[in-house]
């Protein structure tokens, strides 16, 4: 074993400066997406005239590829990953502004093209690709350069920020923003500074509440649920408890039937379902295991673009996994954001592989062997 250790193949090093515990859970959580939209996509077929395990098949095609990605980025140095996201943000800017040219409108909202035969949607791929450009930005340890790097960063998250709004996309602005937030406010934002950025951001959500129906809508039945139709999350708390703590057995489930969202926005219903409240709190731990083990690994981090990539990264998993389960619980309003690789979705899977190659890059930094 220590000859293994020792050898210079890259091949070999590659492996032991791994985090081979976070490849592990990264691979049960796609085994469970697997199974999920199996389980959740038999009944949505039936709504799109296709077989029944059409969803699935696609799906499990989408975590195969998104594991090579997923690897494939891991090969990657610091630099590497900085130059990667440069480029990705990049295309993903062009691809958002060419939603407005060539864009498909789904429910009165241009958020895809396609690209042969595949519906992208760019806003997913511009999110790891803006949490990379922004720690460049702030990576500075000159106080002049960090300076100009705020300045940037403002400038750059409402250059993309307000063609996201436009689509419009609110859920996924908020999304960007709240991980930009947190990233200049690690890399110490002035507190001169802090107040304007807050007021802004504040701005913003009243003014997507004022100018946006479907964002007023939503809000509205959040607060305030006896006074507008609730059928979609009540049909995925009823399902969560009927489900007790040990569900009612694969493929037994009855939300599936009722949502036509059920194995995307509502696959945590399911899963709470047919596989009871114990099988979801252990897959709420995976990702919990997967969060603390990257901040865990980066805290004693010196290079501040890896410190502030980690913590947007893993800030990013964090939000997507809290909102699609708060979603289902009705702890905040409704949204489209999946659940990584748990909810079905092509774009979402590659954009969180990327996420997680990128993670996994940086971690490999420490030096650790695990």
């Amino acid at each position: 074993m220590s000859i293994y250790r020792q050898s210079r193949h890259p091949l070999v090093r590659w492996w032991w400066e791994m985090d081979r515990v976070a490849v592990f859970i990264i691979v049960v959580i796609m085994l469970c997406g697997a199974v999920a939209v199996t389980t959740a996509s038999v009944a949505v077929a039936k709504s799109y005239n296709v077989g029944p395990y059409h969803f699935a098949v696609r799906h499990y095609l989408f975590l195969l590829l998104a594991l090579g990605v997923t690897l494939g980025m891991t090969t990657l140095k610091p630099e590497g990953v900085k130059r990667v996201g440069m480029f990705l943000f990049a295309g993903a800017f062009v691809g958002i502004l060419l939603t407005f040219v060539i864009g498909t409108e789904v429910k009165g909202a241009r958020r895809w093209i396609d690209i042969a035969g595949q519906s992208i949607q760019p806003t997913e791929f511009m999110k790891p690709a803006l949490i990379l450009v922004t720690a460049a930005l702030l990576s500075s340890h000159d106080k002049r350069k960090q300076l100009h790097g705020y300045f940037a960063s403002i400038i750059m998250m409402g250059a993309v920020g307000l063609p996201v709004l436009m689509q419009p996309n609110f859920g996924m602005a908020l999304a960007m923003g709240l991980v930009w937030f947190l990233q200049v406010f690690m890399a110490g934002l002035p507190l001169l500074w802090l107040a304007p950025v807050v007021a802004g951001g504040l701005c913003v959500v009243v003014g997507a509440y004022t100018m946006l129906p479907h964002v007023r809508d939503r809000l509205e039945r959040f607060i305030n649920p006896e006074s507008s139709d609730t059928y979609q999350v009540d049909q995925a708390n009823e399902a969560i408890m009927m489900g007790h703590l040990w569900g009612r057995g694969a493929g037994e489930g009855v939300v599936k039937h009722q949502l036509p969202d059920a194995h995307t926005d509502f696959i945590f219903a399911v899963v709470a379902e047919e596989f009871g409240i114990v099988v979801g709190l252990l897959l709420m731990g995976l990702f919990l295991t997967l969060v603390l083990r990257g901040f865990s690994r980066v805290l004693a981090q010196e290079d501040r673009f890896v410190l502030l990539g980690v913590g947007g990264l893993l800030t990013l998993i964090s939000i997507h996994v809290c909102v699609n389960i708060g979603v289902a619980l009705h702890l905040v309003p409704t949204t489209g954001m999946t659940l990584p690789f748990i909810s079905y979705g092509g774009s979402s899977t590659f954009a969180m592989a990327l996420v997680l190659g990128f993670l996994l890059a940086l971690l490999r930094k420490q030096g650790k062997r695990i």
